[in-house]
């Protein structure tokens, strides 16, 4: 299919464009109208300003076509306006001169947001700045993970198996995991037979200091008869050290277990784990999110006196409470209580690895780096298998029939956005850098989040046909964005405080269009001003100071100081 034939129409003269911009000098939002041409090419929607006295400079407004979260029409005998919004949570309204323009252009935007294929997605067609460089799509090996974990091989009781190399056993798992030595790949395949799409419990995080760990997995697939697999009890059992307590963490309430295995789930029974205590921990599904998800845009679109009830009811900060708890829980049984812990909600593939990677940043210091949590994002995510895809096709005002969008990877991101609001010098990189991620999952020049899994990507091709996301932030010009000017290496776990009053609404992100980013630069600029005049005045100390130190020999050679 060509992208001409989904373009009814190409260019519309005697458009106008209107939308909500912050005027800092009156300090309010106001309402933008511009007169111009709309032009459709095979990823863009460009809007170019006619001419005016006032304004002898043609303005260029460009949304890609993927950023284009729901099309509604408003038609009337006067009027043939399109509203446009955005998954970026801007909004923008088009007045057509005619129907037929209006119609032409809903139905053109209509197909070209929402392609299916990966194959004619902006990745692919996009000559970014940044060459192709194969070294950052192998920013992360499993192999470094495995010296990481266990810098003695000798003593290790774990090994990295291929037994997924064709992705036939999980297709979601990549090729090579960490699996207990002393389990075969015959045992892993038996188990993964007797787990939801495959997912067999597998290595995440090691915690050398007490050489504890948390593997995780999908559901067990016990359904009403009650099955049961000796090869996954046998990994649990030989994963677990002499003297060490195991835990299965179910991220599902425990009152719809029951429901669960009648539909052909489960979970891991006393019986059949005798050395696994299962605990229950809610956290809200995908699904759940997106409702909650899109109660809080609603609540910062359409700011009324209600504000604050809106956000309440939306459940989107009990979210982020529960999960920084959960994360705290985890990390105090790893780090303070010997445990060791399986991870699993139904899939294993949305809220285990929320709470995988915020263990890992709170116990790890180096994933507060930036390398560092660029790693954590490839192996707790991109390994791991999150349906980037399917989870990120719509963001808070778009739905598809299949109802398989959640806001996942943004609950994780504005967990972590938390973390650093408690510990602003414990983290390399900043706030842009996070927003930087929740823009590229949704839509990006970058090949980094196309496709569901690993398998997925490699039958793209994307690391000989598009570029990395991390060749942009390695940047010389993304690490003068990202890096966090007032970073200190703390290798302490950190103990976020879980008091309501400690969360705050990420207004950069949420309400980017309704308030003024100015105050936020100024303190970035001013507080870059400050380093660099520390610098200076500790350049010039050191000076003086070795100054003082050549008088002081020159005065005793002179016999005018005593040497002692």
């Amino acid at each position: 299919m060509d992208f001409m034939d989904l373009i009814e129409i190409p260019r519309v003269d005697n458009v106008k464009l209107y939308r909500q911009v912050y005027n800092n000098e009156a300090n309010q939002l106001v309402t933008q109208k511009i007169l111009g041409s709309l032009n459709l090419t095979s990823h863009h929607l460009i809007f170019t300003s006619q001419i005016t006295p006032e304004k002898p400079q043609r303005d260029e407004i460009w949304i890609v076509h993927s950023l284009i979260d729901s099309l509604d029409k408003n038609i009337s005998e006067t009027k043939y306006q399109l509203m446009i919004r955005c998954k970026n949570f801007q909004i923008i309204f088009f007045d057509f001169p005619t129907l037929y323009c209006c119609q032409s252009i809903h139905k053109s935007l209509e197909s070209l947001s929402n392609l299916s294929s990966e194959n004619m997605k902006l990745p692919f067609f996009c000559q970014v700045k940044s060459k192709i460089n194969s070294c950052d799509w192998n920013i992360y090996t499993i192999e470094d993970d495995f010296k990481e974990f266990f810098p003695n091989e000798e003593t290790c009781q774990w090994r990295i198996s291929e037994v997924n190399n064709d992705y036939r056993i999980c297709p979601s798992y990549p090729k090579k995991i960490i699996v207990p030595k002393n389990v075969d790949d015959q045992t892993l395949v038996k188990s993964s037979q007797f787990r939801a799409l495959g997912r067999f419990p597998v290595l995440s995080y090691y915690h050398k200091q007490t050489n504890s760990f948390i593997m995780r997995s999908s559901q067990p697939l016990l359904g009403p008869n009650n099955r049961r697999c000796k090869e996954d009890e046998l990994i649990l059992k030989t994963a677990l050290p002499i003297g060490k307590q195991g835990y299965v963490y179910d991220l599902r309430d425990a009152g719809i277990l029951k429901g669960v295995l009648a539909k052909g789930g489960g979970y891991e029974t006393d019986a059949n784990y005798p050395l696994w205590k299962r605990i229950n921990k809610h956290l809200d599904r995908y699904d759940q999110l997106q409702t909650s998800y899109f109660k809080l845009i609603d609540a910062c679109i359409n700011y009324s006196n209600q504000f604050f009830n809106k956000l309440d009811s939306s459940n989107w900060f009990m979210n982020i409470r529960q999960a920084i708890y959960l994360a705290c829980t985890l990390a105090d049984e790893l780090h303070n209580k010997n445990g060791c812990i399986l991870l699993h909600g139904w899939d294993g593939s949305d809220n285990t690895l929320i709470i995988s990677s915020l263990v890992q940043i709170l116990l790890n210091p180096e994933c507060r780096t930036l390398i560092g949590f660029i790693k954590l994002i490839e192996r707790e995510w991109l390994h791991a298998g999150h349906p980037f895809s399917k989870r990120c096709f719509k963001s808070a005002f778009g739905a598809t029939l299949q109802k398989q969008e959640g806001p996942v990877f943004v609950l994780f991101l504005d967990c972590v956005k938390q973390l650093i609001d408690q510990f602003s010098i414990s983290f390399e990189f900043n706030e842009d850098f996070l927003i930087l991620l929740f823009d590229n999952i949704y839509t990006s020049e970058y090949g980094t989040f196309l496709g569901n899994n690993q398998n997925e990507r490699e039958q793209l091709c994307l690391s000989t046909r598009t570029v990395s996301l991390w060749t942009f932030v390695k940047s010389e010009e993304g690490l003068k964005l990202f890096i966090n000017p007032l970073y200190e290496s703390n290798d302490a776990v950190l103990w976020p405080s879980l008091y309501t009053q400690s969360l705050s609404l990420w207004s950069n992100l949420y309400l980017r269009f309704h308030i003024s980013n100015e105050p936020f630069i100024e303190a970035k600029n001013e507080i870059l001003k400050m380093l660099d005049a520390n610098k200076q005045a500790r350049l010039k100390v050191e000076k003086l100071r070795n100054e003082l130190l050549e008088l002081q020999k020159e005065a005793i050679n002179r016999g005018l100081l005593n040497s002692n």
